[in-house]
């Protein structure tokens, strides 16, 4: 059926045979014979092709580079050493994700650690341990690491996070705009520089910048791009702030999202090293989530009920919004495990009595019956790192190796612990 095969022409490690649908080579069938749906499905060699992708486009362009994977995005230990083991650097927001990434095997100086109210006690723990990445958003945070390096005896390298200007058209876009929490406006950020540059504790010498998700066009990269170059002309010729580190944090779509929009990483690489002059002697830092995990992760389903209503055909499956959150910037798709040809055009709907706990707001036309299996794609960001236990367990995780070997790397919630939780308040009385 021509829709399904054109669904999955951006996922190479997805194909119909004999109308069953093999997940890298293998059988989506007889990955059930053993393991309860629903489950996610975690493709570590999906992974390391979209990072690869990027990394290799990098270095044809541009001289010095880090990937920094953004913890955020997907929490899980598994994916962690693999973007370690890949010789990723990692990104963290909290006191939860420096200790995450510190367990994966990570070093404090390979970390970037953002966040727009970072503790005192996430501060102390991260330039006692030699963070080096550290990106700043107010005064106020800067004279506190500032009070903090000085009581340490150190001199405390620091980015600043600023809002570039932009076209109000551009502007309009965004998902992070100039009145948003994060970042702080390039005006205001060139007096941190300037008081940073004074103080005998810190070292300014680093500009970071991060507006959106999902980002698909390379006219947005050129007008950022022009505009990061003139600003860090300006730090540079007018303030004297030496600028070692560009780091132009993460918003890139999926690797199968870019492809079906033409974005071309060669030329995405090429534009950082013709727009951004000087840029050979500066280290290139990106921050990539979404890019790297929302199409490695698959979600296993089964239909548990279908039926009619005003018209419209609803098919619902036995995984919901508590795990595939619902957000602005989800792009999930849903596809059968069989190919039974052409059916009435129906919805997938998750089993959550919530009316937003709809799998896609696209209706499909291919058939669906009770007992299916529905494969759920683009699921692996903001996913189980935001998943919830309401009203149901969250699902378990396994990996799918290049040998065709399935491994869990998460166990499932257990409705019985759940109810117990919640009645824990009866054992400390």
């Amino acid at each position: 059926m021509k829709e399904i095969e054109d669904k999955i022409k951006h996922y190479p490690y997805l194909k119909y045979e004999e109308d069953l649908l093999h997940i890298s080579k293998k059988p989506s069938l007889s990955i059930v014979e053993k393991i309860a749906t629903p489950f996610f499905l975690y493709l570590p060699e999906r992974f390391e092709h979209n990072y690869t992708h990027l990394k290799t486009a990098l270095s044809k362009h541009v001289a010095k580079s880090h990937i920094s994977y953004a913890i955020k995005a997907n929490y899980l230990g598994r994916v962690l050493q693999q973007a370690k083991s890949l010789n990723m650097n990692a990104e963290a927001m909290s006191l939860f994700e420096l200790l995450l990434a510190e367990r994966a095997g990570f070093n404090f100086n390979q970390i970037v650690f953002n966040g727009p109210a970072k503790t005192v006690q996430e501060l102390e723990l991260a330039m006692t341990k030699g963070i080096q990445y550290l990106n700043v958003e107010s005064m106020n945070e800067l004279q506190t690491i500032e009070n903090i390096a000085k009581a340490k005896e150190l001199k405390q390298e620091i980015t600043i996070r600023i809002h570039p200007l932009l076209s109000e058209e551009t502007e309009k876009k965004l998902l992070i705009k100039k009145n948003s929490k994060l970042g702080i406006d390039y005006d205001r950020a060139t007096k941190l520089y300037k008081y940073a540059k004074n103080s005998p504790h810190l070292e300014p010498n680093g500009v970071h910048v991060h507006v959106g998700t999902n980002l698909i066009s390379h006219s947005f990269y050129e007008e950022l791009f022009v505009f990061m170059n003139k600003y860090i002309k300006e730090l540079v010729n007018k303030h004297g702030i030496e600028i070692e580190y560009l780091n132009l944090g993460g918003g890139l779509a999926s690797k199968s999202t870019l492809d079906s929009n033409g974005f071309d990483l060669n030329r995405y690489a090429e534009q950082i090293s013709t727009s951004i002059e000087n840029v050979d002697n500066m280290t290139v830092i990106l921050e990539p989530g979404r890019y790297l995990v929302e199409d490695s992760f698959v979600a296993v389903a089964k239909v548990l009920r279908t039926k009619s209503s005003w018209g419209r055909k609803w098919a619902f499956i036995d995984i919901g919004a508590n795990s595939l959150i619902p957000m602005r910037y989800s792009h999930y798709l849903a596809v059968p495990g069989q190919n039974k040809g052409k059916g009435p055009y129906c919805r997938i709907g998750g089993p959550l009595c919530l009316p937003v706990d709809v799998i896609s707001n696209e209706s499909v036309s291919y058939q669906i019956d009770e007992e299916d299996l529905i494969m759920v794609l683009n699921c692996g960001a903001y996913t189980l790192s935001m998943s919830e236990q309401f009203g149901y367990p969250r699902p378990a995780v396994y990996e799918l190796d290049t040998v065709g070997e399935i491994k869990i790397i998460k166990k499932a919630d257990i409705v019985e612990d759940m109810v117990k939780e919640a009645f824990s308040f009866e054992n400390d009385s």
